[in-house]
């Protein structure tokens, strides 16, 4: 679109982008106010708050009610790149997805725990995604625990684990995923009865703006019965 079609939140949108791009806001840091940026631009709350929306769903800003708004991404690659969820393209074609935590307590598998360069203890966070009511998916979630005052309780279906970890400080800066197909171990029989005899494990690690794991995930897909699809929109 050319600059003289934009509208005026356009016009902001992609001049916020331009500084968060260029690491004028830092990565972990609170976000200029509404006010802040009215004075800025000289245009009102609306106009302000469209654009923010935007930065938001573009994947460099995070709203939290009360809290402010944090810096979570400077990377130009959320420009082009955005991917939907797997359970986003799931519930896009009609299955009914469901989730529910079925663990929350303090990790004792030290070869994990050495991945973090943290001084609190690490937790992890087991959850069970049902696909259409059948146990599909097991998720392990490990992490430096902040403020153990947020923790979900057992049982909790609106549990959003990226959330979580906004609200204990830690923001992610770069995330690697490696998948690997493999013979189903006992332990996730037990929690899945109907899975299949091989399931898909994808490993997914994410670092703060330091380098320094903030995230260890270890997510198990009945992936024969519902393959693991990424919808990339460029």
């Amino acid at each position: 679109m050319s600059q003289r079609n934009q509208t005026l939140y356009q016009k902001v949108y992609n001049s916020l982008k331009t500084d968060l791009i260029n690491s004028k806001y830092k990565a972990g840091s609170l976000f200029p106010t509404e006010n802040d940026l009215m004075a800025t631009f000289d245009v009102s709350k609306i106009t302000v708050r469209k654009a923010v929306d935007l930065l938001v769903e573009a994947g460099y800003l995070y709203k939290q009610s009360g809290m402010g708004t944090k810096v979570i991404s400077n990377q130009p690659i959320n420009v082009f790149n955005k991917a939907k969820t797997f359970t986003k393209i799931l519930t896009d074609t009609g299955v009914v997805v469901k989730s529910s935590v079925v663990y929350v307590g303090k990790s004792k598998d030290i070869a994990i725990n050495e991945k973090f360069m943290a001084t609190n203890d690490i937790y992890e966070i087991h959850r069970v995604y049902e696909l259409d009511d059948v146990a599909s998916i097991f998720v392990k979630h490990y992490f430096p625990l902040e403020n153990p005052e947020i923790l979900p309780e057992k049982g909790d279906a609106h549990f959003s684990f990226y959330s979580f970890l906004v609200q204990q400080g830690l923001i992610i800066f770069e995330i690697e995923d490696a998948f690997i197909a493999r013979k189903t171990p006992d332990w996730l029989l037990e929690a899945m009865p109907n899975i299949s005899d091989i399931a898909l494990e994808r490993v997914r690690t994410a670092y703060n703006v330091q380098g320094n794991v903030v995230e260890y995930t270890i997510s198990s897909y009945d992936s024969l019965k519902t393959p693991y699809v990424i919808d990339y929109q460029v």
